[in-house]
């Protein structure tokens, strides 16, 4: 039973490696001037935004209180919660270590995390 359940465990692992793998690519594409980029947007799409809201729950940074709002998904606008882009997030890139955290959580952080 043991040698199925391991069996099975690693079959599940080499289906998952690949998307592992490019996310790491991803994370280790990102630049500094990438960063400021997103900085200097006044307005983001809200899909930065909850991207950025989903860096600050991984990095457990503070997020603004939760209101209702409409935000527009695949041009679909549907109801949601106010994103903490301004000024949470804009707060975290502005730290001068923000990409060697993030670069970081890729390397080792992400296989800290539990359930």
């Amino acid at each position: 039973r043991i040698g199925a359940e391991k069996a099975s465990c690693a079959n599940d692992l080499a289906k998952a490696q690949p998307f592992v793998d490019e996310a790491n690519a991803a994370i280790n594409s990102i630049k500094p001037a990438h960063i400021g980029e997103i900085k200097k947007l006044a307005n983001p799409s809200d899909i930065i935004k909850l991207v950025f809201d989903g860096v600050l729950i991984l990095f457990q940074g503070p997020l603004a209180s939760v209101q209702s709002c409409k935000i527009n998904m695949a041009k679909t606008e549907i109801s949601w919660f106010e994103p903490s882009f301004k000024p949470q997030a804009l707060q975290m890139m502005s730290n001068p270590n923000f990409l060697n955290q993030l670069v970081e959580f890729g390397n080792t952080g992400k296989d800290c995390m539990n359930d």
